[in-house]
Formats: structure tokens, C-alpha cells, sequence
């Protein structure tokens, strides 16, 4: 399928711009009344950055933004984290995007607190959708360090926003991204036991998860080859590169995107011998995962940019907007979705109990959307 070579809602603009409760360690398994998962969970969260080295003279340096459950009382006095649309972009071109189209996102989490004296915490390994960026996925990626995950997201510059902003030569490809996975968590590990990092004595490095969009869906899916990742989930996601293993997966898709599609999600769960869980969630679309989604529906960001000044065609603007139009849903109500489910694989997975069962959210939990659950052990 080549649908999943449609970027993001940001790589259509980068185009445009280069002219074209659970326990402490995060493990109690959902086998009574489940966690308000949806939620804001026990933790603060921290955000620290750890250097992955350079990725060429074009890409240049990979980094991974790592939320972290963070230390309540040291969190007075560190500021909120934040970022702008600009940011995510090349240092060569952040100065192109205009101030009325540069949106900021704040999320509820802090920057370089000490982490959690609670710890060590179960480790999640994100990778971003083709055309996107390590910090499109903060406000999701913070909802779930909270309920107490190390949760690192690394630039997969080769099939990522940088690569098409500067039009790189380099080719995406399988095993690159497998590579830039296993060092996020090498990275993590490392800093884990450095006294001097914020993220001194967060992460257990045996119990792993991967989770991807898109693209990223196939990274996370082909990171199960490791014997420390005992779980993937995959939001709106490419089905593996090779064979799919037996480990437990959970998949996670919108009916309204275009993108990869429904029958698309459905397939690759066929493919899938269990315990494997179906999430498939009413309306929305492919970019409704991110925080961009957000700032797309005030008429902010790169796409909005893009479309203003004619960069995209018609067909590939409504692409890149998919699931964030003003007569879709806001972005904040869909994510508590994404977030509940995540998480209780997590839980479930690393609690011990892959195959418990997955629950339909129960009546008002997710008002305005109909969720559906398939499920095989």
C-alpha cells in the first residue's frame, strides 16, 4: 500500500517551504476497575533532550525529547515546556514561517526537573509518521509519561519533516529507523545512570514498549524482534516490515482517515496472530494524533501556511487536514481516546496480563464518539 508515504499535515508545508491507578513502576495490570486513563495521571511530568549523534551535514544532529515522571516537589521553579511550529524545522529555515502562522503548544510537563525517586519506570520507545517531527506528539507523549512511562521520541530525520524541508537525498528506510530506535533506548539507558541527568535512576530497561504513527507504526511493530520490547502500539499504523510476531500489539485507528485507512488498519490486525487488540474510533483522521491538529484549526501552523500561498494542490491540502477541520472534532477530545487505550496495553502487558480483556469505554466516557473493540488472544 503507498498510502503510507502521505506525509503528515507539516511535510505538505515543508514542501510548500522549500517551494514545491497503577503502581510506581507504571505495571499493575487492569484486571479490577480500570484507571481514569484518559486523564492527567500520578505523576508531574519532566522533558530533558538526549543527543543521538549526528545524522550527516545535511540532516545534522538527531536528538530524542524524553518525558519522564518527574519529582512534584522540585517541579516549582522550572518552566513549562513549550515549543513553536518553527522550532520544528531546520535551523536554516525557522526564520521563514511567519509569526501569524508559527503556533505555540504548552503542555502540562517541565522542563529538566529530577525525575521520580519512585522509579524505575517502564520505558516507551515513539516514532513519528512520515513527514513529522519528535514534538508533534507532545501533548499525547506527556498524558502518558503521567501515568508513570519514560517515554522517549526520536527524530527519524531520513523519512521525517527536516528530510523533505531540505530535500535530503537520504532514503527512509526499515532498518535505519530500527537503528535509531534501539539508540533512543541506549541513550536513555545511559542517562538513566548518569547522577548528573535529570533522568538519573527513571528508566527499567527490561520492560520496553515501542509506539508509532503512520510510518512510525511499522518502527514500532519491527522493534518487537528485540527481546527487552514485549509490546507494540500503533496509531493509525504501517503493518511490519517483515513478519508479525506473536508478542502483543494493539492497533489504533480513526474511520475518517484517508490516509491509511480503515481496511487498511483491519488488515494488518488480520495479519497479527495475538493477543492483539483492534481500537477503531469514530470519525477524526491521520493527523488527529498530533498538536499540530490544533493549531491547523485556527489557521495556524506550516499547512495553513502552504495552503495560503497555493504550495499544495487542492487534493494533497485535504490530506495534509485530515481529521483537522473545523467540522471535525477538537484534537483534545479525540487524544483522551488514543491515551486511555495506550496506556491500558501498557498496563495490561506490563503488568503481566497481555490477553485481559479490552474494554468498550463505558457510557459517557468519550462523549461525541462511538469506539469499537476487537479483540483475540
Amino acid at each position: 500500500m503507498s498510502s503510507w508515504r502521505v506525509p503528515a499535515c507539516a511535510a505538505f508545508a515543508a514542501l510548500a517551504l522549500t517551494g514545491c491507578s497503577t503502581s510506581s513502576s507504571g505495571t499493575t495490570a487492569t484486571t479490577g476497575p480500570l484507571p481514569a486513563y484518559q486523564h492527567v495521571g500520578p505523576y508531574a511530568v519532566g522533558v530533558t533532550t538526549l543527543d543521538l549523534g549526528s545524522a550527516g551535514p545535511v540532516l545534522g544532529q538527531r536528538s530524542a525529547t524524553v518525558f519522564y515522571p518527574a519529582d512534584a516537589a522540585a517541579v516549582p521553579g522550572h518552566p513549562r515546556f513549550s515549543y513553536t511550529e518553527a522550532q520544528t524545522l531546520p535551523t536554516a529555515l525557522q526564520g521563514v514561517l511567519p509569526a501569524k502562522y508559527d503556533t505555540v503548544t504548552t503542555v502540562s510537563a517541565y522542563l529538566g526537573p529530577p525525575a521520580s525517586a519512585r522509579g524505575p519506570f517502564p520505558v516507551v520507545l515513539f516514532s513519528h509518521g512520515y513527514g513529522g517531527e519528535r514534538l508533534y506528539y507532545s501533548t499525547l507523549l506527556t498524558g502518558i509519561a503521567s501515568w508513570g512511562y519514560v517515554v522517549v521520541s526520536a527524530d527519524y530525520l531520513e523519512r521525517g519533516l527536516a528530510a523533505q524541508a531540505l530535500k535530503s537525498t537520504a532514503k527512509p528506510t526499515a532498518d535505519q529507523d530500527s537503528a535509531v530506535m534501539r539508540s533512543s533506548l541506549a541513550a536513555t539507558v545511559q542517562a538513566s545512570s548518569d547522577t548528573s541527568s535529570p533522568l538519573h535512576g527513571a528508566a527499567n530497561s527490561t520492560l520496553v514498549a515501542a509506539v508509532g504513527h503512520s510510518a512510525g507504526g511499522q518502527t514500532a511493530f519491527d522493534a518487537l524482534a528485540a527481546p527487552a520490547v514485549k509490546t507494540a502500539v500503533g496509531w493509525a499504523p504501517i503493518g511490519p516490515a517483515g513478519s508479525p510476531t506473536s508478542k502483543p500489539v494493539m492497533l489504533i485507528g480513526a474511520e475518517g482517515d484517508t490516509a491509511v485507512t480503515p481496511s487498511y488498519v483491519k488488515k494488518t490486525y488480520a495479519a497479527f496472530p495475538g493477543p492483539k487488540a483492534l481500537v477503531e474510533i469514530s470519525g477524526e483522521g491521520h493527523n488527529t494524533y498530533t498538536d499540530i491538529c490544533t493549531g491547523i484549526r485556527s489557521g495556524g501552523g506550516l499547512i495553513s501556511y502552504a495552503v495560503a500561498n497555493h504550495f499544495v494542490s487542492a487534493k494533497l491540502a485535504q490530506l495534509g487536514i485530515n481529521g483537522c477541520q473545523a467540522s471535525d472534532a477538537a484534537p483534545q477530545r479525540f487524544w483522551p481516546i488514543v491515551q486511555f487505550y495506550t496506556v491500558l496495553q501498557l498496563a495490561n502487558v506490563f503488568g503481566g496480563h497481555p490477553t485481559t480483556r479490552v474494554p468498550a469505554p463505558l457510557p459517557g466516557q468519550f462523549p461525541g464518539f462511538s469506539v469499537t473493540v476487537t479483540q483475540e488472544a
